[in-house]
């Protein structure tokens, strides 16, 4: 039987429309350094060093092992993004709604939701992906205001920090790749990552300004051919 998940610590956050979308939000002003929230995953897994490209699929995996867990992620809210299948993951997903029972369409669309929410943990030797709901409710930003941390005191705990002081309403964003040196990209490098990573391209006010405007109003399609045209 699975373990009861600890209750998340949020005095700071609330999830609230913004933007479009449910989107996490300051509930109150947040000082720099501020801890925003501290959660532990409803679902996780350990992986390999060489199993990133991989984790999506694992971690859906374990999920389907417990009856329990797979419970306790279908019943969260979670985010909903399309996320482009390959044959591969397509014939995956086949064999496992067969190995768990489990009806192909909604599995699909729960990894979807895996794969929308999913983020990486690495702390005391320890390497692995999870689900916390609150924290995956924060969006990337290439000018976060916020950061995660961990701390051995709390293992799998992740912690949502502000990196600048934050006005109540804001929306809490935080550098997908937890990599200072992708900040340091120009527009085009930094989306064509994001792309290859996760899908998507950022809409942040940063983006939004430094996006070429020869390509400000290609589709994503079109981008997506451009990068994969400079051979980077």
């Amino acid at each position: 039987m699975s373990a009861p998940v600890p209750a998340p610590y949020a005095p700071l956050v609330r999830i609230a429309r913004w933007g479009g979308e449910m989107q996490l939000v300051a509930s109150a002003d947040a000082e720099t350094g501020a801890l925003l929230a501290a959660e532990y995953p409803i679902a996780f897994v350990t992986i390999d060093a060489d199993e990133d490209d991989e984790a999506p699929m694992l971690l859906l995996e374990s999920i389907l092992a417990t009856d329990e867990t797979y419970a306790r992620v279908s019943a969260e809210d979670l985010k909903l993004s399309t996320w482009t299948l390959g044959s591969g993951d397509r014939a995956t997903l086949e064999a496992l709604a067969r190995k768990y029972r489990r009806n192909p369409k909604k599995l699909a669309q729960l990894y979807h939701r895996v794969a929308a929410n999913n983020i990486r943990y690495a702390q005391g030797g320890v390497i692995g992906y999870g689900i916390w709901p609150i924290v995956s409710r924060s969006n990337h930003s290439c000018d976060p205001n916020a950061r995660l941390g961990a701390t051995p005191k709390q293992p799998l705990a992740e912690l949502l920090l502000a990196t600048r002081p934050i006005r109540s309403g804001d929306a809490i964003c935080w550098n997908y790749l937890g990599d200072e040196s992708f900040l340091a990209l120009d527009w085009f490098a930094r989306n064509q990552q994001l792309l290859k990573d996760f899908q998507f391209l950022c809409r942040c006010p940063r983006c939004e300004a430094e996006r070429p405007a020869r390509i400000a109003a290609l589709p994503k399609r079109e981008i997506a051919a451009l990068f994969a045209g400079t051979g980077a």
